[in-house]
């Protein structure tokens, strides 16, 4: 079956029809946060001031706030730009599926404020409220990411790209065919699913449009997702695919210098094939693999067993902090983060504002970690057999190696000394 599936189009076609049945619900989703948006998001926009009015008039349209700060809101998923305007380095960055900008406003402060430029898009659907993500599309958010990346491109030097998750995948598609591009700086990328049933999305999302529908209560993202998002990040999942597959072997590489972050226990992400595409398909000498976990990944140690280049073990076996493993979100941020970050004090070990507790655990150990028991932190869905059974998880939400992180891309950008770039710590 699964042969058939990675081969032959009809075949899935037959396999989501089998399937439909069983997933389609029979909820009524008569909130208005279900509904796209009459006003259509604004695309293609330039120059980058004009992008940002308009995108700010239909967020303050259309955002269905979860809050009574709707300016901190606003702020949060709105694109943004920091850096000098005369600086010759820049970094365009493209965020994750159902996410907003506010993933990269500490990375991107930091990285500022040694000298470099960042931009960071919002792709459609995203910012206002879930029912926008009905109407998006792979080809829509390609579009978008190659449009702004071109108007970038024009007011640096230098170009480096990168993304988180959805993002990553995008900006990746766009380095194909581009000769300007210096430097690539990849969060999580999400060029394979851990699940197959990402797979079927492309062709059961009009049939099945909410998958997962949860209350909103994070600023800087959504929690609930429409099925056309997931099958738009299938997507670009499948182009990624392709061309990394193509029998020419030049035009399946891409000889640019890369740094990437990945999560070993990263329960979204394919890792090891993550680690498999760096290594085959990423072929500048000046690369690096940030591999968050304690176990080699199989593609590293198949290249050296005994000392794998551009590879950095960062282990996440970290008792003092109540760290079992890094999740697929947490290398964005510091633990000093306003939201995500860690806090300190009475409540030690848990996150400053979003403590995320809906984490794959039964419902006895989710309560008690919504009744504020010290949580010990990982990736959805980890477990630990070497641990107490009733141990209680909540998600990791921030990179307790976040500086190493800075230190690594500003050494890719030579914004700092080449000798820090894949340097163990």
């Amino acid at each position: 079956m699964s042969q058939l599936l990675d081969n032959n189009k009809s075949g899935r076609w037959s396999v989501a029809l089998l399937l439909t049945p069983l997933i389609i619900s029979c909820h009524s989703f008569d909130d208005a946060r279900f509904e796209a948006s009459e006003q259509p998001f604004p695309t293609q926009v330039a120059p980058f001031d004009d992008y940002l009015a308009q995108v700010g008039s239909y967020l303050r349209n259309n955002r269905d706030f979860i809050s009574e700060d709707e300016g901190a809101e606003l702020a949060m998923n709105m694109p943004f730009e920091c850096g000098s305007s005369i600086s010759k380095k820049g970094l365009f960055l493209v965020h994750g599926l159902g996410d907003s900008p506010y993933f990269f406003k500490e990375v991107a402060n930091t990285l500022c404020d040694s000298g470099l430029r960042v931009r960071v898009i919002l792709l459609p659907g995203h910012g206002s409220k879930p029912g926008d993500m009905l109407n998006v599309s792979y080809e829509q958010w390609q579009t978008e990411t190659d449009f702004q990346l071109n108007q970038f491109a024009e007011t640096v030097e230098q170009l480096f790209v990168g993304g988180f998750s959805t993002g990553a995948n995008l900006t990746t598609i766009s380095a194909f065919g581009r000769d300007d591009i210096k430097g690539m700086v990849h969060f999580s990328p999400a060029f394979k699913s851990r699940f197959f049933v990402s797979q079927l999305a492309p062709y059961i999302d009009s049939l099945y449009p909410w998958p997962n529908v949860e209350d909103e209560d994070n600023p800087s993202r959504y929690n609930s997702t429409a099925m056309p998002g997931f099958a738009a990040y299938q997507e670009s999942v499948n182009e990624l695919q392709r061309r990394f597959d193509t029998n020419d072997s030049e035009a399946s590489t891409l000889n640019i210098p890369v740094l990437m972050m990945v999560a070993e226990k990263d329960s979204v992400v394919d890792t090891e094939h993550v680690a498999s595409r760096f290594y085959e398909n990423f072929t500048h000498p000046k690369k690096c693999m940030l591999w968050q976990g304690e176990k080699l990944p199989v593609a590293a140690s198949i290249v050296n067993t005994n000392n794998p280049p551009h590879v950095v073990i960062q282990s996440m076996n970290l008792p003092e902090k109540r760290i079992s493993a890094a999740s697929h979100m947490s290398a964005l941020f510091s633990e000093s983060n306003d939201l995500y970050g860690r806090l300190e004090g009475n409540k030690a070990h848990q996150s400053r504002s979003i403590r995320i507790c809906d984490n794959g655990q039964d419902s006895e150990l989710e309560a008690r970690c919504r009744a504020g028991e010290d949580a010990w932190f990982g990736p959805w869905g980890y477990s630990d057999e070497n641990a107490k059974s009733d141990r209680v998880y909540a998600r990791l939400t921030y990179n307790p190696y976040f500086d190493v992180m800075i230190d690594n891309i500003l050494a890719l950008t030579n914004s700092a000394p080449s000798d820090e770039f894949c340097a163990a710590p």
